[in-house]
């Protein structure tokens, strides 16, 4: 039984981190694209790319899962997708 609870406890981690890093991932996308308020200062862009990557580490460590998976999905997310919602100058 107990090889079945640590292989369950291993594949909730990595599911819910990655789903974490996602939803971070597109919402940073999805931020910079709808909310173009926030893209008239290169440096605000920037941040908030930081922010995002940074509160899907904080929001996954906060649920006791894996923040470093989470990051690195929601920054392969964010190079997908929210680079093209980037200005020039924030690029």
């Amino acid at each position: 039984m107990t090889p079945f609870k640590v292989l369950y406890g291993f594949v909730k981690l990595g599911f819910f981190s990655l789903f974490i890093g996602l939803v971070f991932g597109v919402l940073s996308a999805y931020v910079l694209k709808k909310f173009r308020f926030l893209t008239v200062n290169p440096v605000i862009e920037v941040n908030l790319v930081f922010v995002f990557g940074y509160l899907s580490y904080c929001v996954t460590e906060l649920f006791h899962f894996s923040g470093i998976i989470a990051l690195l999905v929601a920054g392969v997310v964010m190079a997908k997708y929210s680079w093209y919602n980037l200005s020039p100058q924030a690029k």
